[in-house]
């Protein structure tokens, strides 16, 4: 037998190379395992053998695995159809044949659900909160030649939009948010937490209304940034652009949609959604549910970047995938971006051009960019992150915690490698010297009401400004921007929604960030901004 023969020339070759090993048929089980197995393959369904799509998704399925009785993998088959147009349940069923002809098959169910908008009020802010969605960019950064998504992870979960009039500790508490109960910051209620109420997220996001009904299983739902490489025309922003598979199988899409708090016509890179999207718990729990992964879906009317020389792109197709829950270890906000440019004055788009009172523009969002925090500044480095970053999920970062969470890397006279990580304080590279003054784009200048205190607030968006002074030739060897995280003596940065200053006991938070190495883009030639007014027309 062809098995036989195999197994006389693996002894003889034995023999010849290790004479004091002895061979008889039998001794090798690899070798003598029998040809004919009556052993069915195993199916194991990715995902949840039940799961439910939206209407009118475009159904993804995850799939199966298969493997034979000697742990070989098997190609599985599907039957089956899916009509997301049609709410109903249909059937898919897998199937797999080793070898010998045994078969097995497994079946999933997929609940197609009603059009969630068909019996749903979809309610548009209303002035003076329409600016958020006029598409005008005004030095706007761009931070790659193509288009693309950056990042798009859960930041929380459960704390937004809850079905309440007024935000509470013992609110808090129950939605499993933070508060931070030991400062006292009278009527600023962003000081000790990030619950916010219905009424709170209508002011500023596209949302299916009231969404606070669909969630069975908490009072909020989940929130998430989608970070482009490319502003994006705001304009063109609707709840069906974004469909998001979670691990599950389930397609979900979001129930509210904004570039809030990424607001002033200079930061208009982030959408922020909320919807049904995770539960608390890692990605190696078996109860677990978190996105795996974003699909912008083509709609009546498409997401639109804006890129180099203001040329506009469908973002429809574009697609981000991770296979981590924002609750496993040492998964927080990260860097996805770091850009240099010059400091020629105030900062252009800073502000919202769409408020035509300028009291009331400086009121609701004044402006905090160097020349206002700083008398001096050459140079910028610009940090587009992942969330919205806070040393505990409340508190504000300060334009005085440089040191506390950041490291500048740049090329010494020798080509080592020269470590910026101290304010006010001279560091020599190749190309001369550089020096930080400290961090903006986050709240207020220090002065009159406002102080460098635990009651800081900053403006809670994905950009993060580190001031320097110094030689060009420096600034342009600057190679990356670091985030220690909790080496060294460094703090870390969370997403906002918590622990606090105060966590409660027994509730789940999001991870801290990790170390991070960003590497700065040189745009000193050339800006990579964008001014866009759109017309009618377009």
């Amino acid at each position: 037998m062809k098995v036989k023969t195999k197994f006389f020339l693996y002894c003889a070759v034995l023999l010849m190379t290790w004479p004091l090993v002895g061979c008889k048929e039998g001794d090798n089980n690899d070798v003598t395992a029998p040809v004919n197995s009556s052993t069915a393959p195993v199916i194991s369904l990715n995902g949840n053998p039940s799961i439910q799509v939206v209407f009118n998704a475009v159904f993804d399925d995850i799939g199966a695995k298969a493997i034979d009785d000697t742990g070989g993998e098997l190609t599985v088959l599907v039957e089956g159809n899916v009509d997301t147009t049609t709410p109903g349940i249909y059937e898919l069923t897998y199937s797999a044949s080793d070898a010998n002809g045994n078969t097995s098959e497994v079946t999933r169910t997929v609940e197609v659900l009603d059009d969630p908008l068909l019996n749903a009020t979809v309610s548009f802010p209303a002035p003076p909160i329409s600016f958020f969605f006029d598409g005008v960019l005004i030095s706007a950064d761009y931070w790659s030649e193509q288009p693309e998504i950056l990042s798009a992870g859960v930041g929380f979960s459960d704390i937004l939009g809850v079905e309440a009039t007024e935000v509470t500790e013992s609110l808090a508490r129950e939605v499993g948010g933070a508060w931070s109960s030991d400062i006292n910051c009278g009527t600023n209620i962003g000081s000790y937490t990030t619950v916010t109420t219905q009424e709170q997220i209508a002011r500023a996001f596209i949302q299916q209304t009231p969404y606070g009904e669909l969630k069975d299983d908490a009072l909020g739902i989940d929130g998430l940034p989608i970070v482009f490489s490319w502003p994006v025309d705001t304009r063109t922003i609707s709840l069906t652009d974004f469909q998001f598979t979670l691990n599950t199988g389930d397609i979900v899409r979001p129930l509210a949609a904004s570039t809030a708090p990424n607001v002033e016509d200079n930061e208009r890179n982030v959408v922020v959604v909320f919807g049904e999207f995770a539960n608390r718990l890692p990605s190696d729990d078996p109860d677990t549910r978190f996105p795996i992964r974003l699909l912008i879906v083509e709609d009546d009317t498409p997401l639109l970047l804006v890129g180099p020389n203001n040329q506009r792109v469908i973002a429809s197709g574009m697609t981000w995938e991770t296979s981590t829950s924002p609750y496993d270890e040492n998964n927080g906000p990260r860097l996805v971006g770091a850009k240099l440019n010059r400091i020629d004055g105030p900062m252009a788009g800073e502000s919202v051009s769409g408020i035509p009172n300028p009291m009331v523009r400086q009121m609701l969002l004044p402006n905090n960019d160097a020349s206002v925090l700083y008398n001096e500044g050459d140079f910028m480095i610009r940090v587009l992150t992942s969330g919205g970053f806070s040393p505990d999920g409340v508190s504000g970062v300060k334009p005085t915690d440089f040191e506390r969470f950041f490291r500048i890397h740049a090329i010494g006279e020798d080509g080592e490698t020269v470590v910026i990580d101290k304010v006010n304080e001279e560091f020599q590279a190749q190309g001369g010297t550089l020096r930080v003054v400290g961090l903006s784009d986050l709240g207020q200048a220090e002065g009159g009401l406002t102080t460098y205190d635990d009651c800081y607030s900053e403006d809670r968006d994905n950009y993060i400004d580190i001031i320097l002074v110094g030689d060009e030739g420096a600034a342009r060897n600057i190679t990356h921007v670091e985030i220690p995280s909790q080496e060294g003596g460094y703090s870390a940065f969370y997403n906002p929604g918590g622990p606090g200053r105060t966590p409660f006991e027994g509730v789940t938070y999001t991870s801290p960030g990790p170390a991070d190495l960003e590497p700065v883009i040189i745009a000193l030639d050339d800006p990579m901004r964008i001014n866009y007014t759109p017309s009618q027309s377009n």
